[in-house]
């Protein structure tokens, strides 16, 4: 915004100037008055804007706050609690009943073996 300020004051100041007789360029005074004054009020104009987005800025952060402050944000977050526990407990459930059928099966394994080797040495020739 800046740079445009000082591009704008320049093009009118190089626009009003007048040529000498001995090569120089001088702006006349009430070109050169017109120049300030539009270089105050692009200032002005600048600080303005910037004023504004801030306030703009503020607000949109005080409505952000007061949205999670509502009582469907403080639902919405419980909700999201209560999720994850209910996935967590879901979790250990399943490991658990996972584990007891592995524990089940070790134990068929087991007497199936010891069946087998029992059948395997009762034969002779």
């Amino acid at each position: 915004m800046k740079s445009i300020i000082v591009v704008v004051a320049l093009l009118l100041a190089s626009a009003c100037t007048e040529k000498h007789s001995d090569g120089t360029y001088h702006m006349p005074a009430a070109s050169q008055e017109k120049s300030d004054a539009t270089a105050r009020d692009a200032k002005a104009l600048g600080d303005d804007v910037k004023d504004e987005a801030r306030e703009v800025g503020d607000e949109a952060s005080r409505r952000a706050q007061e949205l999670r402050q509502t009582d469907a944000a403080k639902h919405l977050v419980a909700g999201a609690k209560e999720i994850g526990v209910a996935v967590k407990e879901g979790s250990a459930e399943a490991a658990e009943a996972a584990g007891a059928a592995l524990q089940r099966a070790g134990q068929k394994m087991k007497t199936e073996a010891a069946e087998q080797k029992t059948s395997t040495t009762s034969t002779q020739h």
